[in-house]
């Protein structure tokens, strides 16, 4: 029978850990329950050969990835364990044998030792900004100052939540249209790599001028069998330039103006955008952070180059006093909902209640945005793989028709 490793609370917030051997985790949580105890952790007991109490081989597969649910568990658990009592050290050693994520159990480890040498939690977790992004930093470092981290966790986990459906949402939305488009690259693939090349093979032996709309079809038949991997390694190649310069900073201001400037898809970008900005000054500003320092960290959240500096300008001068509704309304590139949601806010006193109600209706905007693109897309790809595949078939009936009049 299997042992576990349990540590656990009492009503009094008293911490207990201890050893007991049973069928199962579930029974074990049970009986804790039973007693009154609130289950913190759970942990079976292996020996040193890698093999649990029960003669099984306990299974050690972790993800090296860190994405989006392994934070949200992560801020989630560590509300409870620091609400509960434990210490910090205590906690991160918890979470870090319990995420699935090998690559971020790794760097709680190191960051419980930056905390054991002295540094705080959000200097410890500032050393990780491709991790932690300033969010985090922000609303840890709140949490410290004010003694109610467990309560910034706690907002912030409730943030990632909801960023996790909304982009559940988006992704949701985009799956049929990728899949229809993956199908129509492979009918085409399928149609000039094996198909054509036989019906070329059969009217060379016949003895008659084929139309032009044939000879196009085979001609380009035969360059794609020959060449097709010259578009392999053009989309290698771009993808590799991608890789490469996307971190550029020139590159990337130039994109970013591209995106808002551009007709057609400005609006989807603004979107975007704009939902970040607001969803990041919710957070920041119920977490306590002044109106200064959560400009700052919304600005460099909010994806957007040239939208950030612009945010850096309204930083500054709503640090010399200026309010900043009025600030936004002198940026173009802001949408007047914003600036005047945010004035309503200041003058009633409720400006994270407004960021608030303004992040949903970006939400609802952009998935609605999203969604419409899809059932355009889909109708769009639908009529271009029937013009595709039609003109196809019409140029190798229109031989079949030359040679059953010649046979006439």
């Amino acid at each position: 029978m299997p042992k576990f490793s349990y540590t656990a609370k009492t009503k009094d917030s008293r911490t207990v850990h201890d050893i007991e051997q049973v069928s199962s985790q579930d029974e074990l949580i049970a009986k804790l329950r039973s007693r009154g105890l609130f289950v913190v952790s759970v942990t079976e007991i292996k020996d040193k050969s890698g093999y649990s109490a029960s003669g099984s081989v306990q299974a050690h597969a972790k993800r090296n990835n860190i994405c989006l649910d392994d934070l949200t568990f992560l801020a989630r658990n560590l509300a409870v364990t620091l609400s509960s009592g434990i210490t910090l050290l205590r906690s991160l050693e918890i979470l870090s044998s319990q995420t699935s994520s090998a690559r971020l159990g790794k760097i709680l480890n190191e960051c419980s030792a930056y905390v054991r040498g002295g540094l705080s939690f959000s200097e410890s977790i500032a050393k990780y900004p491709d991790v932690f992004p300033m969010l985090w930093q922000s609303i840890v470092e709140v949490g410290e100052a004010s003694g109610n981290l467990p309560f910034g966790l706690d907002k912030l986990a409730d943030y990632l939540e909801m960023r996790t459906e909304f982009e559940r949402k988006i992704k949701s939305a985009l799956i049929y249209p990728v899949i229809l488009m993956l199908v129509c690259c492979a009918a085409l693939f399928i149609f000039f790599k094996f198909i054509l090349p036989k019906f070329t093979d059969l009217f060379s032996q016949f003895n008659i001028e084929l139309p032009l709309a044939t000879k196009i079809i085979f001609n380009m038949s035969q360059a794609f069998s020959k060449y097709w991997f010259i578009g392999v390694i053009l989309i290698a190649v771009v993808i590799a330039a991608i890789m490469i310069f996307k971190d550029d900073p020139e590159v990337k201001k130039r994109w970013d103006r591209f995106l808002i400037k551009t007709p057609l898809i400005s609006n989807l970008a603004m979107l975007i955008c704009m939902e970040r900005f607001t969803s990041t000054m919710h957070i920041l500003l119920e977490s306590g952070l002044p109106l200064v320092y959560t400009l700052e960290a919304s600005a460099k959240s909010i994806g957007n180059t040239v939208l950030q500096k612009d945010l850096v300008i309204v930083k500054e001068k709503v640090r010399e006093g200026s309010s900043l509704s009025a600030e936004l309304m002198h940026l173009q590139a802001f949408p007047g909902l914003v600036s005047e949601m945010t004035k309503v806010g200041e003058e009633t006193g409720t400006l994270p209640a407004v960021f608030d109600k303004v992040s949903h209706y970006y939400q609802k905007e952009l998935i609605t945005k999203v969604e419409r693109i899809v059932l355009l897309f889909e109708p769009l790809m639908i009529v271009f793989m029937g013009v595709v595949i039609g003109s196809i078939v019409v140029a190798l009936f229109m031989p079949i028709f030359k040679l059953s009049t010649l046979g006439g």
